[in-house]
């Protein structure tokens, strides 16, 4: 009766959480290994993947219970015992009467009888008498399906025995109490092949069968259900509670990512409304504000879209286009060679840093429009060493060279460097900025009002915006605005948010969806700076797309969205690219990164 009690407060508390249908409250314990004796190791492959319940078929010879599917299929060497009930013996005293070393997970044993149950069912109580272990312990739950007594029988069989409950038959009390879960044949209740999502009257069927086996607090499994990401998807979303696989290896991995790959936003805000006053006409500009979010194009831009219930700065600009981002020597590029076509208009090698592909010193925009009377000013919430600021004010065949790459500044027209700390700075190279009457800051607060040649080396930069760094960004992006703009002849600005790519090289959606969040509310205080200047253009795009991200769903309603990346490195997907204030539209269709760089000087008037 114990271990009844045990097996309803799970089942309690199992519903509850299925009902919510939040993906946060699955995990591989909601996983059925189906027909695991198919598997090319049965037990093992889904025990260590720590599935919550395996299923074995079972055919009754010689008052053994031989696991397989068919009748010719059947083998001396595989029975329940060998294949399941020796190896959940075995584990349970490995781990002093735990099912798992932890202690904190549960096993259901699902037993097809496929003939005869009271035959097989005899046979199986008996065989059972030499596992005590497994009979007497609350986190084994061993249930019967297939071939199996009518519910008035079920008093007549051991408490440790559960049965598969029908959801067209009707229960009394003591009786559910003997039901461990319900299951239902899929295609029998609708047509729906797992693509795209059921139709209304499908659905509805689906969520009446789940809410009527939740009434009775117990967990539902659908048999014959369809078996890939999309099908899994959709079950969750309908509250499913054992998702049935052949596939261990691949709903595993699913599963075990929910964490990284589900996000709800907690805090939406209301993006900036643009005049478009300004937007698209051809005039001369005075300044350029790059904004660039490393890693992203457009399925990270609809994750913060998503997540921000729809409403993103970035995409109030009208003018959008694509960016080829492949470098020199290779079909995917890395941040280097990425920005290095931005600040030069020359595709480069991956870890070449403001060089052509021989190594030779290119000229970069803030060298460039300073011969025509205005500054620049670079910020990154990254290393100020790192790749995409280095590309402007550095020249290195190696990006990881922060202690060179840092001095370089010294010899740039770039006249304000904000960023995260780096192993760069040496006394050596302090002493070389004091001398050429360069101002060094270990924070941003300390940095005040800007008059000379400026670097800000800030650890809050470094952190994560989940991690306390506020408003940092928007802070440094006010500071340095504030400074530039008083420059009569103009001015050129770059802000990487370079925490995205972070998030695509992690896999995770939370760190992603809220750097570039952080980044939008940037990209909206650039667009009003644009209309109230008039002389502005803003241009938002990626080096380069990180962690092949897809949305597998999501909600715009409620802010939340799930992904799934396919790599942890970056992509060829190309950058999506978008423009406000004058001449926005010639960065509209498809162009090469390397196009950007052009586009700028054409922008300011500058030939090159």
């Amino acid at each position: 009766m114990k271990i009844l009690k045990i097996w309803a407060a799970v089942a309690v508390a199992f519903c509850a959480q299925a009902q919510a249908q939040d993906y946060l409250n699955y995990s591989v314990a909601n996983a059925h290994s189906h027909n695991d004796y198919m598997q090319d190791v049965p037990f093992w492959e889904a025990y260590y993947a720590h599935f919550g319940s395996i299923e074995a078929d079972v055919f009754l010879v010689k008052n053994q219970l031989w696991v397989a599917n068919t009748e010719k299929d059947l083998s001396p060497d595989r029975t329940l015992e060998k294949l399941y009930l020796d190896n959940i013996s075995k584990q349970i005293k490995l781990n002093k009467g735990n099912i798992c070393p932890d202690g904190q997970k549960k096993l259901q044993l699902l037993i097809d009888i496929k003939q005869d149950y009271e035959a097989s069912l005899a046979a199986l109580v008996s065989i059972l008498k030499k596992y005590p272990e497994i009979t007497g312990n609350p986190e084994i739950k061993i249930v019967i399906t297939g071939d199996r007594p009518k519910s008035e029988y079920f008093k007549n069989y051991p408490e440790y025995l559960y049965f598969d409950g029908d959801l067209n038959q009707a229960y009394t009390s003591d009786q559910l109490k003997r039901v461990g879960m319900f299951s239902a044949s899929f295609t029998d209740l609708v047509k729906w092949s797992g693509k795209g999502i059921p139709r209304d009257e499908e659905k509805e069927r689906i969520t009446k069968a789940v809410e009527k086996a939740h009434a009775s607090q117990k967990p539902v499994r659908f048999y014959g259900a369809p078996d890939f990401t999309n099908a899994w998807v959709n079950l969750i979303d309908m509250g499913v509670d054992y998702i049935n696989t052949d596939h261990i290896p691949d709903l595993k991995k699913f599963m075990n990512s929910i964490p990284k790959n589900f996000y709800k936003n907690t805090k939406d805000y209301i993006p900036y409304t643009p005049t478009y006053a300004t937007d698209g006409i051809r005039k001369k500009v005075k300044n350029v504000i790059l904004l660039i979010p490393d890693g992203t194009s457009l399925p990270q831009y609809y994750a913060a879209f998503t997540a921000n219930k729809g409403k993103l700065n970035v995409f109030n600009m009208k003018a959008t286009g694509l960016s080829k981002t492949n470098s020199y020597n290779a079909y995917i590029t890395d941040s280097a060679p990425g920005s290095t076509a931005f600040a030069t208009g020359i595709k480069t090698k991956n870890t070449f840093v403001g060089v052509d592909a021989s190594g030779k010193a290119l000229v970069q925009i803030p060298d460039i429009i300073a011969g025509h009377g205005m500054v620049s000013g670079l910020i990154s919430t990254g290393d100020v060493t790192d790749a995409t600021p280095a590309d402007f004010y550095a020249h290195s065949d190696n990006r990881n060279s922060s202690a060179s790459i840092l001095k370089d500044f010294i010899a740039s027209k770039t006249k304000i460097l904000i960023g995260g700390p780096t192993s760069g700075l040496t006394p050596e190279t302090e002493q070389k900025f004091k001398e050429a009457k360069i101002d060094v800051y270990r924070d941003l607060k300390s940095a005040g009002k800007i008059s000379n040649r400026t670097v800000v080396i800030d650890p809050m930069a470094s952190q994560r915006i989940t991690n306390g760094r506020g408003n940092w960004l928007s802070d440094a992006f006010d500071l340095t605005l504030n400074n530039l703009k008083s420059n009569d002849k103009g001015f050129f600005m770059m802000v990487e948010a370079s925490q995205t790519d972070g998030g695509g090289h992690s896999n995770n959606i939370e760190q992603l969806v809220t750097e570039l969040l952080d980044f939008d509310a940037v990209v909206g205080k650039a667009m009003k700076f644009a209309d109230e200047n008039k002389e502005t253009l803003v241009i938002v795009l990626g080096d380069h797309e990180t962690g092949g991200l897809t949305l597998l769903d999501g909600s715009l309603q409620e802010g939340w969205v799930l992904g799934n990346f396919s790599t942890n490195d970056h992509t060829a997907i190309p950058a999506s690219v978008f423009a406000y204030g004058p001449n926005s539209g010639e960065f509209t269709g498809l162009f090469e990164n390397a196009e950007i760089f052009h586009k700028i000087l054409s922008a300011y008037g500058i030939q090159k």
